[in-house]
């Protein structure tokens, strides 16, 4: 038996606070029995009063911001209470949790926490986005039903399901999950328009790059996205590392791939649309760049203490995040990508290395979302909750949470470089690591 499981039968038995006042055990137990039809009234009110409660215990700041967390209680129960089905109970809780303006504290529905933990969803596999007063396509997922019917990045949205695409697209904004950023939000403004029930239809009209429109019917259809790391080195002797987020089942995968780049000229880091995730992962991979000891971040939390177990004598997150280098690391210049999609861990990575003067950062403001929560409660009723019990105070005296990052090149693609596929934050990537080898020299 591990240290870990011998830790974890210690807090099972004791059931004491003292040897896990963090909750890291007590958290993952379930209360009670998971109802099998839709919850009743008792039901949602238990579920209510758990998330409520936890998240006045525990949120990282006692004060709450200011809000009067009382009066929000009073505002959503009677709207969660008389919610038409279980979906829109669930999305009631979210949407109380989303009055801190914290991406990280949220409610998933049974429904949800099942497709994150098995790495699946529902989706359309098109990607939006407003500019100029238009509504734009970003992305399109190659192979998918929107993919087949011709659309394509850059292309512009006429009518979402049978509104104007601009009408359709403000609405949405204005009901969209608050969160960390006005990025965030139109994150979830795309995850209102993907995510739903297998099967169902929208209905969309768009007008593709040279003219055409086209108007048809997406079918929303279950996807799978499990952990990935993708690495190569270019015809140029580049080194190129991309991986879908700080997922420890990959940590050893990523870190083997980078090794194996070690003879690359120089390194490319891309973080783009990378979530974030472990943040024992992010140092870990930080470490791989610089040699000797650095402090990366002071650890807030409520009671000022670390995260400990077993009366504070191990502490699983310390009040100063520090790192102790490689004796051989990666030397070779390196350029991290980042854009809105660059969240928690990956802006940790990003600002440390950027912060040690270890990284050129190429792309677009990332999140903004760097808080941290560890591990989700499980809800009476089936559902799950994140709470944001640290943050991060960063040694370069960076505030990501709520602001992001900036990178040092600031490259926002075009309409032109997505209708031809161009990806201009590559190419500067690339171009800026060819004029750093060219200096050396």
């Amino acid at each position: 038996m591990s240290w870990r499981l011998l830790i974890c039968a210690c807090c099972l038995l004791a059931g004491c606070a003292s040897l896990d006042p963090w909750n890291l055990v007590g958290r993952h137990v379930v209360i009670g029995e998971t109802p099998v039809g839709p919850l009743d009234v008792p039901a949602r009110e238990k579920a209510f009063d758990f998330v409520w409660q936890t998240i006045d215990q525990r949120w990282l700041d006692p004060a709450m911001k200011g809000l009067d967390w009382q009066a929000v209680a009073e505002r959503y129960r009677p709207r969660a209470l008389a919610a038409p089905d279980d979906e829109t109970f669930w999305r009631e809780l979210d949407l109380m949790a989303a009055e801190l303006a914290d991406s990280h504290t949220r409610v998933e529905s049974p429904r949800q926490y099942r497709e994150i933990r098995e790495f699946s969803g529902v989706s359309l596999g098109v990607r939006l986005f407003e500019r100029a007063g238009e509504v734009r396509v970003g992305g399109v997922s190659v192979g998918s039903e929107a993919w087949m019917a011709g659309l394509r990045p850059g292309a512009r949205m006429l009518r979402i399901e049978g509104d104007e695409a601009l009408d359709w697209w403000r609405r949405a904004l204005d009901q969209a999950r608050p969160g960390s950023t006005p990025q965030t939000r139109i994150g979830h403004v795309n995850r209102l328009f993907n995510a739903g029930k297998p099967g169902d239809r929208v209905a969309i009209s768009f007008e593709r790059s040279d003219g055409s429109r086209f108007e048809t019917w997406l079918m929303r259809r279950r996807f799978s996205s499990p952990p990935g790391v993708r690495a190569m080195k270019l015809g140029s002797g580049i080194g190129y590392l991309r991986f879908s987020g700080f997922e420890e089942t990959i940590r050893s995968r990523t870190l083997a791939e980078l090794e194996d780049l070690r003879d690359a000229r120089g390194l490319i880091l891309d973080l783009r649309d990378n979530g974030g995730g472990s943040v024992f992962f992010a140092r870990a991979l930080i470490e791989q760049f610089v040699s000797g000891e650095h402090r990366l971040a002071h650890v807030d939390t409520r009671n000022g203490k670390p995260v400990s177990l077993l009366f504070g004598l191990i502490d699983v997150l310390p009040s100063e995040l520090v790192i102790q280098g490689r004796r051989d690391p990666l030397r070779q210049p390196l350029v991290i990508l980042v854009n809105a999609g660059s969240a928690s861990a990956a802006e940790l990575v990003a600002a440390s290395l950027q912060g040690l003067g270890r990284a050129h950062l190429v792309g677009e403001t990332s999140c903004g979302c760097l808080l941290g929560y560890l591990g989700y409660a499980q809800i009476p009723g089936g559902g799950a909750l994140a709470v944001s019990e640290f943050g991060y105070r960063l040694a370069s005296g960076q505030q990501i949470e709520g602001h992001g990052l900036t990178p040092d090149e600031v490259i926002q693609p075009s309409l032109a470089d997505l209708v031809s596929g161009r990806d201009p934050q590559y190419e500067a990537a690339l171009r800026w690591l060819e004029e750093s080898l060219t200096l050396a020299r």
